[in-house]
């Protein structure tokens, strides 16, 4: 194509390929955000469900227990009406009411899975299959985001959650999500700016072949992303 006197060219069989492999990433991305904001009703749903039951239990007591200590749950993956269930846990009221409430342990186990899977799909999927559309090493495909993804992914899976000082200095967009030598505990705000943060990352790949156009958006301006009708090697033109 022509803009002016200048020609600018577009490798446009790379740019539609590396579409098919970004419009897979992107909505494997969108699927953790839904997962994420589901695992919260869920957590909220089960926080309520026995502060209820616990209040109804201490009601009739003429000696009560505030926290509830006194209250067990059993919680089973089998249908509680059978006889014969097994139940897989036994919890204290208090201590399943702290986990499921907000920011507490088992919203920041999803928060810490997510930064793995995602991380574990663009290195070992995306970003090699960039690297060879483009004719290049997977190492040649280098991002702020995911870098710092990287980061976050080895502190959880080999250092307890714990982002050291060194390696939180080396991050370069994602630094708010973490503070040095403590563990890792994103807050609803920060999955939101991380989910933002892996959007923009996608839109610099594919305005590695378009930015330089009239128009073209700035990586940081991008808040969401849906890729249409990407032609793949097995989807007609």
């Amino acid at each position: 194509m022509w803009q002016g006197d200048n020609c600018v060219s577009i490798d446009f069989d790379k740019a539609m390929a590396e579409l098919v492999v970004l419009r897979r990433f992107i909505d494997f991305i969108n699927k953790q955000v839904g997962v994420y904001m589901d695992c919260l009703s869920g957590f909220q749903g089960n926080k309520v469900r026995i502060e209820r039951q616990v209040a109804r239990s201490l009601f009739p007591r003429e000696q009560r227990d505030e926290e509830g200590q006194k209250i067990v749950v059993w919680t089973s993956v089998e249908d509680p009406s059978r006889p014969d269930v097994i139940h897989h846990r036994t919890i204290r009221s208090d201590e399943f009411i702290a986990q499921n409430t907000e920011g507490a342990f088992n919203e920041q186990q999803v928060c810490w899975a997510i930064i793995v899977f995602v991380f574990a799909l663009w290195d070992e999927e995306i970003r090699p299959e960039i690297a060879r559309i483009r004719g290049v090493e997977p190492n040649a495909i280098k991002l702020d985001a995911l870098g710092d993804l990287r980061i976050l992914r080895k502190a959880v899976v080999h250092n307890g959650g714990v982002v050291t000082k060194s390696a939180h200095a080396q991050m370069r967009t994602l630094q708010n999500l973490a503070q040095p030598d403590k563990v890792l505990s994103p807050s609803h705000d920060d999955m939101h700016r991380l989910f933002v943060a892996l959007k923009q990352a996608i839109g610099e790949i594919i305005l590695h072949y378009s930015g330089h156009l009239p128009g073209a958006p700035k990586a940081s301006e991008i808040r969401g992303i849906a890729i249409q009708g990407a032609r793949g090697p097995d989807r007609p033109d």
